[in-house]
C-alpha cells in the first residue's frame, strides 16, 4: 500500500469517488492526556489516515500544542444524520488515528468515525508503567 499526501491524493480517480461519497465535512478535536486527564501531554504526533484504493492517504499531521489539543480537524465525511422518523442511523466514514509521544514512549491507535456536520472528540489517554513499560 502506497503512502500518499491528501494533496497527491485529489489527482487521482479513486478521489473523485470518494468525495461523491463524503461531500460534507465533519471536525475532529484530539485530547491527549495523562492522570486521568489531569496533566495534558504536549508534542504529542497525530497522524489521521484512511485507506482507499491502493492508496493509505494522509489527511492529518500535527503535533498536539501546550493543552494537549489539536482541535477543528476537517475531515471529509458523508451527509446524513438521524432519521427520527425513520429510526436510521447516520451514515459515517472511518479514518485511522494514530498518537505518538516520544516522551512515554508510547504509540497508541484508534479508529475514528467522521460525521457530516459534527464534531468528534478524541481523549487519548496515554499513561506510565510503574514497571518501566508504556500502556
Amino acid at each position: 500500500m502506497q503512502n500518499i499526501s491528501l494533496e497527491e491524493f485529489k489527482n487521482t480517480e479513486e478521489y473523485q469517488k470518494f468525495i461523491q461519497e463524503n461531500p460534507s465535512v465533519g471536525s475532529l478535536k484530539v485530547q491527549v492526556f495523562t492522570a486521568d486527564q489531569a496533566i495534558p501531554l504536549p508534542n504529542t504526533q497525530i497522524f489521521i489516515t484512511k485507506e482507499i484504493g491502493n492508496y493509505n492517504v494522509i489527511f492529518f499531521e500535527g503535533i498536539t500544542n501546550s493543552s494537549g489539543v489539536i482541535d477543528n480537524i476537517v475531515l471529509p465525511a458523508p451527509d446524513g444524520g438521524y432519521n427520527v422518523e425513520k429510526y436510521e442511523l447516520p451514515t459515517y466514514t472511518n479514518y485511522k488515528l494514530v498518537a505518538r509521544n516520544n516522551l512515554y514512549n508510547a504509540i497508541k491507535e484508534y479508529t475514528i468515525s467522521m460525521f457530516g456536520n459534527t464534531k468528534v472528540l478524541q481523549y487519548i489517554k496515554i499513561a506510565p508503567n510503574i514497571l518501566g513499560g508504556i500502556n
